[in-house]
């Protein structure tokens, strides 16, 4: 006989029903006609309702016309209150779905109260976290929203200690319920990523009234944004171990597959790209330098001369060496370079990461952003032209500055928490070492949510044991349905647990039947129960509680409902317009200001 996960349902679970049903009715017919005599009077009725119900049934007890109409006017009546407590309490408990019948088998109440909101405010006061003002940041939270528990409607919240690992298939609601709400509520500064310009649109007026200054980093036009400030990846370079870093988020930009990778060619690209980032910040070039050096390989003996007058002697001799390969073998490395870095040749990307001289626009401070609780919107699609390596270099870029600034911090934290909303994060933001860094930045106020569509993306970018170290090192794991891979499920469903099932069985023989029961351990969500999981509904995971059902709360619901349509009307492109052509209007034709050192700042 089929389950609902968490019911039970036996041969005797119908019959005992229909008994205590049937009673329950007998029992109101008989309180009513009592209650019916004693209001129509003229004869004295009993006290007890079952007396008097076997007097009426024996003709020792009149029932005039009048206890008919009245056992009807009290029949409305109860009818009436019935149905509107049952009106009022569905609205406030909400529409029941069919994995709600689970529940009470999960995690509710205690179980769960470390992610309520006391709980998560009184960690946050706990570890010295500022909050802003209330008076122009109302709708700040002391944690990351999660959505609200099924049973008492508390709303739930990671803590600023916590991060977050998200798959959510498509159409699931996880920017209305999840992302959008997440960037609303930080309480600080915001970087957030995406491949479409639905989270900008809804949230960048609401952060602006905050105060808070927004940026949109958006090089491939994905909002046709303007590029009104530049950000020089170059600024990020202040010694060998930062053009590294840089280097890496190019050599991992297009598809972060280490499977294609060869094992000569492709690191060896990636340290000559990494020499060329080193030569062109110290010599304070644009990025564009290093695609020119490529193309042009007698440019790179300026390259050489660039790291000796800058006692980089061993880096230049690597260089050097390189450049007496053999033709074949040279090529394949300068080859492999050029692929990396060819996101640099794009008239369209360049006004984003170049100046000119005289130009006006400003630069885009890192520190200042983190400091000021500002907000950052980083902007690409994958494919052709993609600016995915930019994107990813640049959130690396600034999670490095709020670490510094949270090392020199007390406590070694921010005071006012970072969110780092990384939606669509194995498309736009293939961050090689993200793995290695979440348990770490958890504990400098830098919360991370990677958000992702299935399972597999994040296999195609950190591998599977890379995707097996994100979820373990996250705190807060949600499951929000439409996803059609058995592992995974598979394993989600043995994170969820078991319950034991009380089945009855019934034999019939001869007239006489008899029932033998036992008990068997079964899983509460099966693979199917969780591939079609309803949308409303999240499957939370977090650190030392067991799994919990919560219901998604939509930001069309949420207090700043107002802010947000606003900032559509203000922000969404109009209907029937059309992005116009991409006229650049600036090129890199000089040097961008730039200072070198060990201790320098680098951002401008």
């Amino acid at each position: 006989m089929p389950t609902t996960p968490g019911k039970i349902r036996d041969p005797k679970s119908s019959e005992a029903s229909l008994i205590f049903g049937g009673l329950g009715l007998l029992a109101a017919v008989v309180m009513v006609g009592w209650a019916a005599l004693q209001l129509a009077g003229g004869q004295s009725v009993p006290s007890n309702p079952i007396t008097a119900a076997g007097q009426v049934a024996r003709g020792e007890l009149l029932w005039p016309t009048t206890a008919t109409v009245l056992a009807v006017g009290l029949l409305a009546v109860i009818t009436v209150i019935g149905v509107v407590g049952a009106v009022l309490w569905t609205r406030h408990r909400g529409p029941r779905v069919r994995v709600d019948a689970a529940a009470p088998l999960l995690g509710r109440g205690r179980d769960i109260a470390s992610i309520t909101r006391p709980a998560v405010a009184a960690k946050a006061a706990s570890i010295g976290v500022v909050m802003p003002d209330p008076s122009t940041c109302p709708h700040a939270s002391p944690g990351v929203p999660i959505g609200s528990a099924l049973t008492g409607r508390p709303a739930l919240f990671g803590s600023f200690e916590d991060m977050h690992l998200d798959i959510w298939g498509p159409r699931q609601g996880k920017s209305t319920s999840r992302v959008i709400p997440a960037i609303c509520e930080a309480p600080g500064a915001v970087l957030a990523t995406e491949n479409k310009r639905g989270n900008l649109d809804h949230t960048r007026h609401v952060r602006e009234q905050m105060g808070r200054r927004v940026w949109v980093f958006d090089p491939q036009r994905v909002a046709n944004s303007e590029p009104e400030f530049y950000w020089n990846p170059l600024s990020y370079v202040t010694d060998e171990d930062k053009a590294q870093s840089l280097a890496e988020q190019f050599a991992d930009g297009d598809d972060g597959q280490a499977s294609k990778k060869d094992p000569y060619f492709d690191p060896e690209g990636q340290d000559l790209v990494a020499n060329l980032l080193l030569a062109s910040a110290l010599a304070r070039e644009p990025i564009t330098a290093v695609y020119d050096r490529l193309t042009r390989r007698d440019r790179c003996a300026e390259a050489v001369k660039i790291l000796r007058e800058h006692h980089y002697d061993q880096i230049a001799a690597t260089l050097e060496a390189r450049l007496r390969l053999a033709a074949k073998q040279q090529d394949g490395i300068f080859g492999t370079a050029l692929k990396m870095v060819h996101c640099l040749r794009s008239r369209q990307i360049a006004p984003w990461i170049t100046t000119n001289r005289g130009d006006l626009r400003p630069h885009l401070d890192l520190h200042q952003l983190v400091r000021g609780g500002e907000t950052l919107y980083c902007l690409s699609r994958e494919g052709v032209g993609s600016a995915g390596p930019l994107i990813a270099a640049l959130t690396v870029a600034t999670c490095e500055a709020a670490e510094e600034i949270a090392t020199a911090s007390p406590g070694g934290r921010l005071p006012t928490p970072m969110l780092c909303a990384l939606d669509e994060a194995a498309n736009v933001v293939r961050w090689r070492r993200l793995p290695d860094l979440y348990s770490h930045y958890g504990s400098r106020g830098i919360n991370i949510m990677t958000v992702l569509q299935n399972w597999s993306q994040g296999v195609r970018v950190w591998g599977k044991e890379g995707m097996q170290q994100l979820m373990g090192a996250a705190n807060v794991f949600v499951y929000g349905g439409n996803v059609k891979e058995d592992d995974f499920l598979e394993h989600l469903s043995k994170l969820v647990g078991d319950y034991d099932r009380d089945i009855a069985t019934v034999s019939r023989s001869r007239g006489n039947d008899s029932v033998s029961r036992h008990i068997s351990r079964e899983r509460i969500f099966t693979v199917s129960d969780l591939q079609a999981w309803p949308r409303g509904r999240a499957l939370v995971f977090s650190a030392g509680n067991p799994a919990t059902i919560a219901k998604t709360v939509p930001w069309m619901v949420k207090p700043y409902a107002g802010l947000i349509k606003e900032s559509l009307r203000l922000h969404s492109p109009e209907v029937g317009t059309a992005p116009e052509p991409v006229r650049p209007k600036h090129t890199a034709t000089a040097a961008i200001p730039h200072h070198f050192g060990g201790n320098a700042r680098h951002d401008y």
